[in-house]
C-alpha cells in the first residue's frame, strides 16, 4: 500500500471543503444555496449512488456470500451503536448534542470516502465489499440515524428528548428506500440495462464533490477560534480515527478469517464522520455546526490516521 497515494486522495477532498469554505465567505455559496443543494443531494443523488451501487456491478457474488457480507457489514454497527451511547456519557455533553454526538460515532462516510481509499488500500477487488458495507450504512443512518438528529433537535427545541416526532416519513424516504431496493437487487441477483447503471452513476457522482462544498460552507460560519476551540471534538476524533478502529480489529480477528474482509471491517470503520450528518441537520433544522466541525476535524486527521492503520492492518 502506498502511503502517499492514499494521503493524496484523501488531500483532494479535503481541499473541495476549501473550496466550499471559500466560495460562501465569498458570498457564492450562502446558506440558502446549501439547502437547496442539500435537499438534492438527499432527495437525487444519494439514492443513484446507492443504486450504481449495485446495478453497475459486472459479476455479483452469490446469494450466499452476499448475505455472509451483510451478516458482517450489520453486526459492525452493534459496536458502533453500543459506542454511540457511551461517548457521549464519557464527554458529558449537553442534552441537544447527544444525537449529534451518537451520530458521528455510528456513521462513518463509508461512501464517499470508502470508495475511493478502499480501492486505493486493497485494489479493485475490494469496490463490492464497500458496495456492501454502504448498504446496511444507508438502511441506518436515514432512520436510526435521524432518529438521533431529531432527538437533538427535540432537546434543542426544549421538548421530550426521548419522544421527537418519528412517523412513517421518517423511514419512506428516497435515501432509505434506495437501499432496500440495493439490497433487493443485490440478493435477487438483477441486471438492469447499462443505460440506467450508468446514469444512476453519473448522477451519484454529485454526491462526494456537493457534500463536501456543503461542510466548507457550513465551517465559513464559524469562526477560526469556534472552529478549532472545542477540545470534546479533539478527544471524540481520537476515539472515532484511531481507537474505534482498533476495537473492531481485535473483536473480528478472532473470526473473519477473510483477511481482506477484516482489513476493510477495519479500515471502514476509521473513516471520518459521514458528510450526511451535516446535511440531515440542515434538512431537520438542527444547528449543523458541532456536526460540521466534527467531520471537518475527523476529516482533517484522517488524512494521517487513515494512511497509517492501513500499513498497519491492510
Amino acid at each position: 500500500m502506498d502511503f502517499f497515494y492514499v494521503f493524496g486522495k484523501m488531500i483532494q477532498l479535503f481541499l473541495i471543503i476549501v473550496i466550499g469554505y471559500v466560495t460562501c465567505k465569498c458570498g457564492v455559496f450562502c446558506k440558502e444555496a446549501r439547502l437547496h443543494v442539500t435537499r438534492l443531494v438527499l432527495y437525487v443523488a444519494i439514492p443513484g449512488l446507492t443504486l450504481s451501487s449495485v446495478l453497475t456491478q459486472d459479476n455479483l457474488p452469490g446469494t450466499a456470500q452476499i448475505l455472509g457480507l451483510l451478516v458482517v457489514a450489520f453486526s459492525s454497527y452493534v459496536i458502533l451503536f453500543a459506542w454511540a451511547w457511551i461517548v457521549p456519557v464519557l464527554l458529558r455533553v449537553a442534552p441537544a448534542e447527544v444525537g449529534i454526538y451518537r451520530f458521528m460515532v455510528a456513521f462513518a462516510n463509508v461512501g464517499f470516502i470508502g470508495y475511493p481509499v478502499t480501492q486505493a488500500i486493497f485494489g479493485d477487488q475490494a469496490l463490492f465489499y464497500t458496495c456492501v458495507f454502504n448498504l446496511p450504512f444507508n438502511f441506518l443512518a436515514f432512520s436510526v440515524g435521524v432518529i438521533f438528529i431529531q432527538k437533538s433537535a427535540a432537546a434543542a427545541g426544549g421538548r421530550d428528548v426521548d419522544g421527537p416526532a418519528i412517523t412513517y416519513k421518517t423511514f419512506l424516504t428516497p435515501c432509505l428506500i434506495s437501499s432496500v431496493l440495493a439490497i433487493v437487487i443485490a440478493l435477487g441477483g438483477w441486471k438492469a440495462p447499462a443505460i440506467i447503471g450508468d446514469t444512476a452513476s453519473m448522477v451519484g457522482n454529485i454526491t462526494t464533490p456537493a457534500a463536501l462544498l456543503i461542510i466548507g460552507s457550513s465551517l465559513a460560519e464559524m469562526q477560526i477560534r469556534e472552529m478549532f476551540g472545542n477540545w470534546k471534538v479533539y478527544l471524540f476524533a481520537a476515539f472515532r480515527l484511531l481507537i474505534l478502529p482498533v476495537i473492531v480489529y481485535l473483536i473480528y480477528r478472532g473470526f473473519v478469517t477473510d483477511e481482506l474482509l477484516l482489513g476493510e471491517c477495519v479500515i471502514i470503520s476509521a473513516m471520518p464522520v459521514a458528510t450526511n450528518g451535516t446535511m440531515l441537520c440542515l434538512q431537520y433544522n438542527v444547528d449543523e455546526k458541532l456536526m460540521a466541525q466534527g467531520t471537518f476535524i475527523t476529516t482533517l486527521a484522517s488524512l494521517v490516521t487513515i494512511p497509517v492503520l492501513a500499513m498497519m492492518f491492510a
